[in-house]
């Protein structure tokens, strides 16, 4: 069993006997992007289902703009930017559509994966220099996309680019099983420099060399010759790795393998796996051929898998680096709202024998 950490993700046996909390759901958590006229983007920050942030690179009108607010419990959202720019839309599973700017678009949930995931985020924070200061609003995501806001007074500038990054500690080398488990913890105590450039949308030339790492960016951007030396906190709580699992012999009726799991201070992404054939291996006898898993927010099915390379994110599945060894095995990955979750193992053929059930938490927020 790997460092369960009980202030964020703790497990327990029987969920019913703990309260249930009322905001239990599948998180829609992270960034949208979708594009404009001209070849201009607008990016979302969705965090706790409800709150939204929106960032305009409207290339067509040479202007960069933000809002913040309130999305309404049936995902509908009104916002305006600081530039006076109206947006209206309607959060739907893993998009966001919208219209403004005269444009209806359709803004898609970026991958949880990919080459810069491990500095990923938002980062807001101040940078000084020989003209004062400039609040920058800077946002990384999975991709190596950068999108950059600044604000001077009334003087505002934008633009977004790519952004290559080279991790420069922490990590690496070959690793054995318990170390690959633990890859999350490591990736936290990591060091990554990256460098970019941007033309801004009023022809700015923008460059930047940062630092990432123990949840922070550091370092310099230089725009049209000024540098500012910029340093802020990424707006999301580090996550740690937790496992833990139970075993447990599956039968038909009755004789479901039930466990049950509570998060704090979410949203957190979770992988959880139901394992039968590689339980051979260890010497179990006999194991449940064919596992199928169920994940339950109270009485409603919020996930379900049988055989994970079916799942519609076995790529991701593959790319957490822990997905079933046999393709008969079952698993979910997904991104989980503070509250009391049930998962439940049973036979896909009515099949019985001995399973395991893990949850894993995975540092992607």
């Amino acid at each position: 069993m790997k460092k369960v950490v009980t202030q964020t993700l703790q497990i327990v046996a029987l969920l019913m006997a703990l309260a249930v909390s009322a905001f239990a759901e599948e998180s829609r958590r992270g960034l949208y992007e979708g594009n404009l006229a001209g070849n201009g983007k607008v990016v979302f920050f969705l965090q706790g289902n409800h709150s939204l942030s929106a960032y305009v690179f409207d290339a067509a009108g040479h202007q960069a703009s933000f809002a913040g607010g309130k999305v309404n419990d049936n995902g509908a959202f009104s916002l305006t930017t600081n530039r006076g720019v109206t947006i209206n839309g309607t959060v739907n599973g893993n998009t966001i559509t919208a219209t403004l700017l005269a444009q209806t678009i359709t803004a898609a949930q970026t991958p949880i994966f990919g080459n810069t995931a491990n500095i990923a985020g938002r980062f807001t924070g101040f940078g000084s220099g020989s003209s004062g200061t400039i609040e920058l609003k800077t946002i990384v995501d999975s991709q190596g996309n950068i999108f950059l806001i600044g604000t001077q007074g009334t003087n505002v500038i934008g633009g977004f680019g790519t952004i290559t990054i080279q991790q420069t500690s922490g990590g690496g080398g070959d690793e054995d099983e318990d170390e690959n488990e633990d890859r999350n913890e490591d990736s936290n105590s990591s060091m990554f420099t990256g460098t970019f450039n941007i033309t801004g949308l009023n022809g700015e030339t923008i460059t930047g060399s940062l630092t990432f790492g123990h949840g922070t960016i550091s370092g310099s951007i230089t725009i049209n010759g000024t540098t500012f030396q910029f340093k802020a906190s990424r707006e999301s709580a580090f996550n740690h790795l937790a496992n833990i699992s139970t075993r447990g012999f599956v039968n038909t009726g009755m004789g479901q393998l039930i466990g049950g799991f509570i998060i704090r201070g979410g949203p957190k992404l979770v992988l959880i796996r139901a394992l039968g054939p590689t339980l051979t291996a260890s010497g179990v006898s006999p194991v449940l051929a064919d596992p199928k898993l169920q994940l339950f927010q109270n009485q409603t099915v919020l996930r379900e898998n049988d055989n994970w390379q079916s799942a519609s994110n076995a790529s991701d599945i593959t790319a957490t680096t822990i997905p079933p060894a046999n393709s008969k095995e079952s698993a979910i990955l997904i991104r989980l709202e503070p509250g009391n979750y049930t998962t439940v193992v049973t036979g896909a053929d009515g099949g019985t024998g001995i399973a395991l059930v893990e949850v894993y938490e995975i540092d992607r927020d």
